[in-house]
């Protein structure tokens, strides 16, 4: 029984992340992001980059047009996924590496993000736990009596949005079966979503992760009771963390899905900590903001399809 991502648990499936790796296709000077306005872990590097007060060049993957597939992304990020930051040239992916990254490079100069030894512990711990919650599951997975909020439908609970991809990337890696590193990156990807896919799908599976997630809101609910949070510190540090930023995406998912009242609506530590989180200016810019879901999704979305049908894009980037 799968109840936890792929990408926390079958690193053997996945290419490796990139750190500082450089790119002759990334632009080659500034700090650039690639990423998508819904996506869950987008979300949580737009924050980041905002509470250390850096300017970005934002460069929106439409994942509804699954432009994430295009080779001109592949080449930049091999796993197929957002968020991929690009500082001048050199490439770094994977949420928690980019966070770790960037808090490491300007953190300390800006005082951010900077904990103590021996908070160190307790916040990596933290940002796992976060990290291996099913989010993608939850989101796009059947659960009783739960209606999702737009743009979510029966087509993404019933599994076919994965297996609409499944298709996708079956087909891609027939195109481009004479570029090892592409039919190598479609392969992977197609595997990694096969794989979701049959969680969701698979009886049992769903309440199962339901569950897991109640258990791990749960282990929160202690930990805000008991640590720094209680003395008017935050989640694992008397400062605010990674661990905040990690958390606070999560739990605005969650909301946003319905699955409050069922998993903490009884827990007001939980509540508190959240509308703390919310409240954050960095939040509002690198989350809120870019979750308006008409104008930054929706209506891009459109656009490009238009334009699609009309001849005027090529390799997932309109001309």
């Amino acid at each position: 029984m799968r109840l936890k991502p792929l990408y926390a648990t079958d690193q053997s499936l996945v290419d490796a992340p990139l750190t500082d790796a450089p790119c002759p296709w990334a632009p080659q000077q500034g700090l650039h992001l690639y990423h998508f306005p819904l996506s869950l872990d987008s979300q949580k590097v737009r924050q980041g980059l905002d509470e250390l007060g850096l300017q970005w060049q934002s460069h929106v993957i439409l994942l509804s047009a699954q432009q994430q597939f295009s080779p001109s992304y592949v080449r930049l990020n091999s796993r197929c996924v957002v968020p991929t930051l690009v500082l001048n040239g050199k490439v770094t992916t994977d949420t928690n590496n980019i966070l770790h990254t960037l808090a490491d490079r300007f953190g300390a100069d800006r005082n951010c993000f900077q904990v103590s030894e021996e908070e160190r512990g307790s916040v990596a711990h933290w940002i796992e736990r976060a990290a291996e919650l099913f989010i993608e599951a939850l989101t796009y997975g059947p659960i009783k009596g739960l209606k999702k909020p737009f743009p979510l439908g029966k087509g993404s609970e019933a599994g076919q949005y994965h297996q609409d991809k499944v298709d996708l990337l079956s087909k891609l890696r027939e195109t481009h079966r004479d570029d090892p590193a592409l039919r190598s990156a479609y392969e992977k990807k197609r595997a990694v979503i096969q794989a979701t896919r049959e969680a969701m799908v698979t009886p049992g599976q769903m309440p199962a992760i339901i569950d897991a997630t109640m258990e791990a809101l749960e282990s929160l609910r202690r930990q805000l009771e008991s640590g720094p949070f209680r003395d008017g510190g935050w989640l694992a540090s008397e400062a605010f963390s990674l661990a905040d930023v990690q958390w606070g995406a999560v739990l605005y998912r969650l909301r946003w899905l319905g699955l409050q009242p069922q998993l903490w609506e009884a827990r007001p530590s939980i509540s508190a900590y959240a509308e703390m989180l919310f409240a954050k200016k960095s939040f509002q810019t690198g989350v809120v903001q870019w979750s308006r879901v008409g104008r930054t999704v929706v209506l891009p979305t459109i656009r490009y399809k238009l334009l699609q049908a009309l001849g005027l894009t090529r390799d997932g980037r309109i001309l």
